[in-house]
């Protein structure tokens, strides 16, 4: 299995992540792109993301931004159609930044620049403007964000310059409101279906903003867990009630008789499994690998509130579950959450991961849909180490691996 840092075009389809190749024409070219589980549209290109390709901006781009970027079918077909221009894509999970990487060296297109940010933190401000700042908006993004990308992207265009943005058809009156509070001459450019593009010309005359927290911009309300508030954020899966309700107890259960020096978690969302190991095990050092940058600063700032941040809590952002787990690394404890989206050989390839990270003696535990427990675990046959199902409570189970 290959992962992070050594995976390539030619050798992507064997990956566990690789779910399948879509072959889609824009822009007079032809791409076949390579798409993992687990991200955005990955049963065909977005028709929003079409609709944007079709009503680009009609001057010549020397420097474009994809925010937003996916596997790339957005910023790699407009780096095809102007190779001259440098195209800057970035995405704040990083595992379709990964597969955005693999897609650009498949279709050898130099004039990229692809890496993980967290809206517009990671990006390279002050001098730095764009010809074009295009962007497919997310629906659960929250309207914070979708404000800040409007009115920051505008302070970052060139002169002359273009924001263009797709939005689904329900957002229509939350970007037109955006735009009258702000005094935007925002245009509507298309519609779809079930998409609109909305243009905004530059304001050259406003310096490149950001806010000085990109998560401020993402927060929901608080939930209390085990006692503990935690900090909630827009645009984060895996939080539905039920799991709240039913998952995450199950498994604090199950945790109650631990005693561990070393704690791996995994698929951590806001932080609730990092933060409550931290509350009930002081003296444990607790790594956290998360592939979504939101979702790591948001558990960074859920241990900061509760004033467990620090050397004792680390967060190691990779696409990729087995990459966050360094060569000869063991701990006494890992918990973690199986993607019912990603597949069984995602699953399998954590699962192995997490097995080879157990210390002698130690015990992971990891929650489940139990309808996806009985239909994958039960194939994972000859394995180097024992699992079995501990409890299950509607619709959540428990499963337990040791070496």
């Amino acid at each position: 299995m290959i992962y992070n840092g050594t995976m390539n075009s030619e050798n992507a389809i064997h990956d566990p992540w690789y779910k399948t190749t879509l072959s889609y024409e824009t822009l007079g070219t032809t791409l076949r792109l390579k798409v993992p589980h687990d991200v955005f549209s990955t049963f065909r290109i977005d028709e929003g993301t079409l609709l944007l390709l079709d009503h680009l901006p009609e001057r010549e781009p020397r420097r474009v931004l994809d925010m937003g970027c996916g596997y790339g079918a957005l910023g790699l077909p407009v780096a095809a159609r102007f190779p001259d221009a440098e195209v800057v894509m970035v995405d704040r999970d990083l595992l379709a930044v990964a597969w955005a990487l693999v897609n650009a060296q498949e279709h050898r297109l130099s004039n990229t620049r692809i890496h993980g940010s967290l809206g517009f933190r990671d990006i390279a401000s002050g001098d730095e403007r764009y010809d074009w700042i295009l962007c497919n908006v997310p629906a659960r993004i929250g309207r914070p964000f979708m404000e800040k990308l409007i009115v920051s992207g505008r302070s970052r265009l060139a002169k002359n310059g273009e924001l263009r943005v797709v939005v689904i058809r329900d957002l229509v009156p939350v970007i037109s409101a955006i735009a009258g509070d702000n005094g935007l001459p925002l245009r509507e450019e298309a519609t779809g279906a079930a998409h609109a593009v909305f243009s905004l010309a530059a304001d050259t005359g406003a310096p490149a903003t950001v806010a000085d927290d990109m998560a401020d911009l993402y927060y929901r309300d608080e939930v209390i867990v085990d006692g503990i508030s935690f900090q909630r954020p827009f645009d984060l899966g895996g939080d539905d009630p039920k799991r709240l309700k039913s998952g995450i107890p199950v498994m604090l259960d199950v945790l109650a008789n631990q005693k561990p020096k070393r704690v791996f978690c995994f698929r951590a969302g806001y932080g609730i499994f990092p933060v409550i190991a931290r509350k009930r095990w002081p003296d444990a050092a607790v790594i956290v690998a998360e592939r979504d940058l939101l979702a790591a600063a948001y558990t960074q700032r859920n241990a900061v509130q509760h004033q467990l941040a620090g050397n004792a809590l680390q967060i190691r952002p990779f696409a990729h579950v087995p990459d966050a787990i360094q060569p000869d690394e063991k701990f006494d404890l890992l918990i973690g959450e199986l993607s019912p989206s990603a597949g069984v050989k995602v699953a399998r390839a954590e699962l192995d991961a997490v097995a080879r990270a157990l210390s002698k003696g130690g015990d992971a535990y990891i929650l489940v849909l139990e309808k996806l427990e009985k239909e994958w675990l039960k194939t994972f046959t000859k394995t180097p180490y024992t699992m079995n199902r501990l409890l299950a409570h509607e619709g959540y189970a428990v499963v337990h691996v040791s070496a």
